[in-house]
């Protein structure tokens, strides 16, 4: 029995030591002090590739000193842990590393450990993402970015010591975004931002801001004027601006039943130098052609502006108001020489206007005007040019391949025949030369190319008639406004070309329609401005519209129709449409540009012209969609009576709760027949409007005194509130007043 004592004795060793070591990793052994703990690693910090890095470990209970090392797994390429617990070094490899470690105590006989887990994440070293700012334009606030990435949080950007400055008027903050308004001068502006991070580690990247003026580039315009004596005048053009406020060349084209008549290819004068400069408000000083955008004192972003074009005819002095996302408008407002005034549009013809072809191509296009003795004239057609620019029966594939309906002071002629041709266009000035017969009549233009961009579908022409009119000859003077069309699928026009429910709008066309009435024996305007649904199938579901007639006005409650329509499908790629409005007698002639849209001509004695267009607004609208600034001005005015205005609006929703009206207010210029001069400009107006019809999109503008001076329908909606040329809000008003106009305006 005494032989069997040492091996008991040995196991019971074994046991023993067995649940000492199980007692090990965190539970205090029988001799030692509270359990030992690793107590920093759920929160350890990120390093960056170049920056040294250290990190102590930091353990808590069992008997110090400590000895610490990797249990497993590995630490970022670059860093090492010394047994005394500090994780450091210089990381080379940017990326997520996992390990354990282990701590060890002192205790005796038996030491406590302890194991625990966790990533270190290594960042990239500190640089700039690549980052292209964008433009900025001449007193239009900005606001730019630019972005580190890599090294250490917080970042704090400056520029780098030696770097040139940002372009006037624009600041950066330590947080990195560069804001302000430019002040000019026009260019591209190259700087160096340094940033610098926690560590800290700094980093260096160039940058440059383009900045712009509010016209500047090729710009074409179209004008539609009157005289003293009440004669009409139009003019057709376009121009190069510097941006800096001056016009170096242009040419125009002009026509009117006045003693000037026809003249083409007149030279706009250059600007000259110093004394062709805008000064901080008023009109421009010398005698070249400049432009001055921004009037000191006007606070909804200082669109409103001048521009003075000088040439052997004289010297027109326009005021214009800005947009820079679509079409602005002008007017003749000369203080200098009140005897003439009128409405005119002006459009970006973009940086550049070589390669443009019209050949093989299909055109829509709608043109009004005045005989000699002051009667009105109307019209809208269609042609399509082969590869050499030729109208003829074989530039399309079913003849005939151009027909127009026109109206001359009630005397109609349908879908009659159009041959002819039309020019190359000048890369310099995007102008050339057309020549249509109509039936046996012959009508010469001089147009100017607005080539396709975003939200055109494809180029447009603004033209004017060339050929000379007198009490004799018949021979009306117009001006022309013609789209391209591209083919819509099947090659041609169809009757879904007209549906309101396509892409999911609901709503279906705004028509603008202008008018001349004598039915009370002295002509006035009769000007029209509703809403147009189709069901894709040939049935007009509803037309509503407001119209004014020389001051009378009347609403959709009385102006509500039904009927149908018809594309013509014996020749599809003309998008001639006939309608039959039921209860009407003088039904109008469309010609589609692309569906829902296109150019009207009236068979009525009032000779009705006008276009319509998609109306796009979400739905259900809110007064919200009418919120922000918008810039615009008068469209078309039919007759010298008609009263030209530009504005610069701001339109602000109701205070919270959002209960009632929004308000509006405006700078605007005015010139006509009543008056033209520095009175008339910088007047104010200030008003209300309410929450679009859920249905039409129309609602009343009020002034202060809660009287309706305008009826306006919300035409188009971007998603920020802002149409057209891709991003921006349109909305078209009809003015109340005894000489009613169409005003577009946009944002």
């Amino acid at each position: 029995m005494t032989g069997s004592k040492p091996l008991a004795l040995v196991g019971l060793g074994l046991i023993l030591y067995a649940l000492l070591m199980s007692a090990c990793g965190g539970k205090t052994p029988p001799n030692g002090p509270s359990a030992l703990t690793i107590t920093n690693l759920s929160n350890f910090p990120p390093g960056a590739v170049g920056d040294f890095y250290q990190e102590g470990l930091v353990a808590t209970g069992g008997q110090q000193p400590y000895t610490w090392t990797i249990d497993s797994g590995a630490l970022p390429a670059g860093l090492s842990l010394t047994t005394s617990g500090v994780i450091s070094g210089t990381p080379t490899t940017a990326g997520m590393s996992s390990f354990t470690v282990r701590v060890t105590d002192s205790q005796s006989p038996v030491k406590a450990y302890q194991t625990a887990s966790t990533t270190l994440t290594i960042n990239p070293a500190l640089s700039f993402s690549a980052t292209t700012l964008s433009p900025a334009v001449i007193a239009v606030a900005y606001s730019g970015m630019v972005a580190a990435s890599g090294g250490l949080i917080p970042y704090t950007y400056s520029l780098a010591q030696g770097s040139l400055p940002l372009p006037a008027g624009l600041t950066l903050s330590a947080s990195g975004t560069i804001s302000g308004t430019p002040t000019g001068p026009i260019g591209t502006f190259p700087f160096t931002v340094q940033v610098t991070d926690k560590f800290p580690t700094t980093a260096t990247a160039n940058f440059s801001i383009t900045v712009t003026g509010k016209i500047q580039g090729n710009y074409a315009f179209s004008f539609n004027g009157y005289n003293q004596q009440g004669q009409a005048f139009y003019m057709v053009g376009s121009f190069v601006a510097d941006g800096n406020g001056n016009i170096t060349s242009g040419v125009f084209d002009r026509n009117g039943n006045d003693s000037i008549g026809a003249m083409m290819e007149v030279p706009i004068t250059a600007g000259n130098g110093a004394t062709g400069q805008c000064p901080a408000s008023g009109p421009p000083t010398g005698t070249g052609s400049v432009y001055c955008v921004g009037r000191s004192g006007v606070t909804n972003g200082n669109n409103l502006g001048t521009i003075v074009i000088a040439s052997a005819l004289g010297t027109y002095s326009f005021s214009v108001s800005v947009s820079l996302t679509a079409d602005s408008r002008l007017i003749l407002a000369d203080p200098s020489n009140p005897g003439q005034w009128g409405s005119g549009v002006l459009r970006s013809q973009g940086q550049s206007l070589s390669g443009i072809t019209l050949a093989s191509s299909n055109f829509a296009f709608g043109l009004s005007g005045v005989l000699f003795g002051g009667n009105r004239y109307g019209g809208a057609g269609f042609f399509i040019t082969d590869a050499n620019g030729n109208i003829s029966s074989t530039s399309c594939s079913t003849p005939p391949c151009g027909e127009a309906d026109l109206n001359d002071n009630g005397t109609v002629q349908s879908a009659v025949a159009l041959t002819g041709n039309v020019s190359s266009v000048d890369p310099a000035t995007g102008r050339g030369t057309a020549t249509f017969t109509i039936g046996s009549n012959t009508a010469d233009y001089a147009f100017y190319v607005v080539p396709a961009s975003t939200g055109r579908i494809g180029n447009q022409l603004v033209a004017v008639q060339t050929d000379t009119s007198n009490p004799s000859n018949g021979v009306p003077v117009t001006l022309a406004s013609m789209a391209q069309r591209s083919q819509v699928a099947g090659g041609g026009f169809t009757s879904k070309s007209l549906n309101a429910t396509r892409g999911g709008n609901p709503n279906g066309a705004v028509f603008q329609l202008n008018a001349v009435s004598n039915s009370g024996g002295t002509p006035v305007p009769d000007i029209s401005l509703g809403l147009g649904n189709f069901d894709g199938q040939g049935s007009i579901t509803s037309y509503t519209f407001d119209e004014n007639n020389g001051g009378v006005l009347t609403t959709p409650s009385q102006n509500n129709y039904t009927g149908t329509y018809t594309v013509d499908s014996s020749n599809p790629q003309s998008g001639r449409v006939s309608v039959s409005l039921n209860g009407v007698t003088y039904n109008p002639v469309w010609y589609l540009v692309t569906f829902n849209t296109g150019f009207v001509v009236g068979t009525d004695p009032s000779v009705t012209s006008g276009t319509f267009e998609p109306q796009t607004v979400s739905q259900p609208i809110a007064i919200t969609s009418l919120v922000g600034n918008f810039y615009g001005g008068t469209s078309n005015p039919v007759l010298p009576s008609v009263i030209n205005e530009v504005e610069a609006a701001v339109a602000l929703p109701p205070p919270p709760p959002g209960a009632g009206n929004g308000t509006f207010t405006a700078t605007y210029d005015t010139c006509g027949s009543t008056g033209c001069g520095t009175s008339t400009m910088n007047q104010m107006f200030s008003g209300a409007f309410s929450t679009p019809d859920s249905g039409t999109g129309r609602t009343p503008i009020l002034d202060s005194n809660g009287n309706t001076v305008d009826i306006l329908y919300l035409v188009s909606q971007s998603s920020a509130g802002v149409t057209g040329a891709g991003a921006s809000t349109k909305s078209v008003t009809l003015s109340t007043g005894a000489n009613p106009s169409l005003t577009v305006i946009v944002h």
